[in-house]
């Protein structure tokens, strides 16, 4: 049994990430390594090389230990920010223990996850078993990895790339599933999915999931350590990188989870840990979802059709499934975002993609299909906040009270891009213009009457 917590405040944790057997500190929250956290051996083998190194499994652990501390603490009402107090057994203490490193982990978590970390690593007992050696094909000649998922900026981003670089981009997967591919070719392929899982002894308390931007851009680094790959590709296009973290959705914390404000930071974290100088690359920073889905549709012949099995939606199976069979939702942030870009691309999708099927309908509630029975009020809320989200950002760039802020946003732009301001000040100001225009003609696509627009008519 876990000892007592060691804070009182509700918005602060302890966790001691120990060896299976070994005792958990008094007052730390014990999360043990092969059972809250577990590897998958042949996963792990994907990661593995002739120059593997302990760093690497530790790098890992300390990601699902990020994890586990972000999904076991719920956030209050109140107060965004937590404290967590996190100690970490490592093969190579000295090393993470060290100020640079210290530092720059300390910077990148704080910033993307609006929290308060204090890390403390020691010695493990016994080395982690060493994954076998010389089973993938890892290439010599690489430019690039790209963080590769199941959602549409990566497959089309990934498209678009690997018609540029060939064989000198490889997908490392930011999942946890492996790639639907014959299990022959799967075998000699590096990085098929993240090796690990994080399992709570309870239920997930918190679910806005900011770690997730450390767990992709860290997996996706270590692959390109391993390779010897001087750059990693974020494959987000300019609305889902920069528009939650301007102006966030709902008025919560900023979010940077793909955003070069939080990869410059990454970027030093990971200089300082393994000593390799990746470089995060936005291909698709300044052009909106909508014009890299026409772009890929365009250029990438027969391929490209797998658009329309990509997912979007970040909501779970009971959120988004209709009798029995998982959709998309079809009215978070993450969906309103995917329909208003298929729309601008010119392209269309079935009814069934979505539980929402109907966005002109006159409620909420009767955009939905019929059979789904968990229309909340939360959920209403949180699509309100998304369409609003938009709306806000479409009229950003001509809005006087928003001036502080794209003024912000393109000063630290331009320093984390290493841009000239007035470059990343006309960029932006093209993205915003192009975004206006997609969402108008979105919007004003619907009934009068429709539940969006009456949203939008009224809102402050």
């Amino acid at each position: 049994m876990n000892a007592p917590a060691r804070f009182l405040d509700l918005n602060q944790l302890a966790v001691d990430v120990i060896e299976g057997g070994t005792p958990v500190r008094r007052g730390y929250v014990a999360c043990s390594l092969g059972t809250n956290i577990t590897f998958s051996t042949k996963i792990l083998e994907s990661f593995s090389s002739t120059n593997w190194q302990a760093v690497v499994y530790d790098a890992l652990v300390v990601a699902a230990s990020v994890e586990f501390c972000d999904r076991s603490l719920a956030r209050s009402a109140l107060n965004w920010g937590r404290r967590f107090e996190v100690r970490i057994a490592v093969h190579e203490p000295e090393r993470w223990s060290s100020r640079p490193v210290m530092r720059s982990l300390v910077d990148a978590l704080n910033l993307l996850t609006g929290d308060d970390w204090h890390f403390e690593f020691h010695a493990r007992r016994t080395p982690a078993d060493t994954p076998a050696q010389n089973r993938m094909e890892f290439p010599s000649d690489a430019d690039a990895v790209i963080a590769y998922s199941e959602g549409m900026d990566s497959r089309a981003v990934a498209g678009l790339e690997g018609k540029r670089l060939g064989s000198r981009l490889v997908r490392v997967r930011v999942g946890t599933k492996r790639p639907d591919m014959p299990k022959k070719e799967r075998a000699r392929l590096p990085f098929t999915a993240v090796p690990y899982e994080v399992r709570l002894d309870g239920n997930n308390a918190e679910t806005t999931a900011r770690s997730r931007g450390f767990k992709f851009a860290l997996v996706a680094a270590i692959g390109a350590y391993l390779i010897d790959a001087p750059t990693v590709i974020v494959p987000e296009s300019g609305q889902g990188a920069l528009a939650p973290a301007i102006l966030p959705v709902g008025q919560g914390y900023a979010d940077h989870r793909n955003n070069p404000v939080f990869t410059a930071l990454m970027e030093k974290f990971v200089k300082a840990l393994l000593g390799h100088g990746v470089r995060y690359r936005y291909p698709r920073l300044w052009m909106t979802k909508g014009e890299t889905l026409r772009e890929y549709i365009d250029n990438c012949g027969p391929e490209s059709s797998s658009w329309a099995s990509t997912r979007s939606c970040w909501q779970q199976s009971r959120q988004a499934s209709v009798a029995g069979t998982r959709r998309q939702c079809g009215v978070c942030a993450a969906c309103m975002l995917r329909r208003l870009s298929v729309h601008a691309a010119g392209e269309a999708e079935a009814n069934e993609t979505y539980v929402w099927e109907s966005l002109n309908a006159p409620t909420f509630e009767v955009g939905a299909n019929a059979d789904f029975q968990h229309v909340t009020a939360a959920l209403s809320e949180y699509a309100l906040a998304g369409v609003l989200h938009f709306e806000h950002f479409a009229s950003f760039r001509d809005t006087p009270q928003h001036e502080l802020l794209k003024r912000r946003a393109q000063n630290e732009l331009a320093r984390s891009l290493g841009e000239p301001a007035e470059v990343v000040s006309k960029s932006l100001d093209r993205l915003l213009q192009q975004h206006a225009t997609e969402w108008r003609a979105f919007t004003n696509g619907l009934d009068e009457n429709s539940f969006v627009r009456r949203w939008i008519d009224t809102a402050p």
